[in-house]
């Protein structure tokens, strides 16, 4: 059940992306902006998903915000991310955002936390013990990700949030961490995240 209107689902893009789905859940004007390419399955999956999670028919045709975020005025507030064979969908009341990673091992890590966040998390984060070094790292990525999604900005302005690290998002927000798996989906909104909120639809 949605707390403060949150509802989040994840899945393989794989599993979300086939004809069959998207013909039932997706309207025949949504389809027609499908893009070719690549990017075809994963845009398929993410609206297949959202439309499941919805659950009341198949989903229009979508507008954009003048930053390029897909809305619909007759819909809840929603967010995509994908990353790899995964995708995650977050609705909420007001504006939402979502990042998913799969936790692994990233080359140069420190580097790339150097360049991407505040000075002092980059110093708590090389503090910790080698163990925690890559889950804390994708812990902070999609923090940060997700913040700049709620506010409709892009990866590169993500070297100017600042975010403090007791909260990981800005004192009118609020952010939540869920792992399914050895995925890390972290959910920012206006609203207080439930201690327990999870994911309701896990399609893997």
């Amino acid at each position: 059940m949605a707390v403060n209107g949150y509802r989040l689902a994840v899945g393989e893009v794989a599993r979300l992306s086939d004809d069959a789905l998207a013909n039932r859940w997706l309207s025949a004007q949504l389809l027609q902006d499908a893009p070719a390419g690549h990017r075809r399955l994963d845009w398929i999956a993410a609206r297949v998903l959202l439309a499941m999670l919805l659950n009341n028919g198949a989903l229009p045709k979508l507008e954009r915000t003048a930053q390029g975020k897909p809305y619909h005025p007759a819909l809840p507030e929603f967010n995509i991310s994908n990353s790899g064979s995964s995708v995650a969908v977050l609705i909420g009341v007001g504006e939402v955002g979502c990042d998913i990673e799969q936790v692994r091992p990233r080359a140069r890590f420190m580097a790339i936390a150097r360049h991407s966040f505040a000075a002092d998390l980059c110093d708590w984060l090389e503090s910790l013990p080698e163990v925690e070094h890559i889950p804390q790292f994708w812990r902070l990525w999609t923090a940060h990700e997700a913040v700049l999604k709620q506010r409709a900005g892009t990866v590169w302005q993500m070297d100017q949030l600042h975010l403090p690290l007791q909260t990981l998002c800005p004192p009118d927000r609020f952010l939540h961490h869920v792992t399914v798996e050895d995925r890390l989906i972290a959910c920012c909104g206006e609203q207080p995240f439930p201690d327990d909120f999870a994911a309701e639809w896990v399609i893997l």
